[in-house]
């Protein structure tokens, strides 16, 4: 019964954020490597990742998700 008390304790204390999906954007600049930002959805990283590209033909991104 303990055990069974303490399981669903620490499940109700978990954060929420340590269960939500997260999304980082990959930046690649030739030549310089990478860099990797955490974003709060898909929407705002692909428009950052496109403001990234649109500086010079050797910039790229790519937005990943993770569970």
């Amino acid at each position: 019964m303990k055990f069974l008390f303490l399981s669903l304790l620490a499940f109700l204390v978990t954060p929420t954020a340590a269960i939500a999906e997260e999304h980082f954007l990959i930046l690649a600049k030739k030549g310089t490597g990478l860099e990797r930002i955490e974003m709060d959805n898909l929407e705002d990283c692909k428009e950052l990742g496109e403001q990234w590209s649109a500086i010079a033909r050797t910039h790229t991104y790519a937005c990943l998700k993770s569970n």
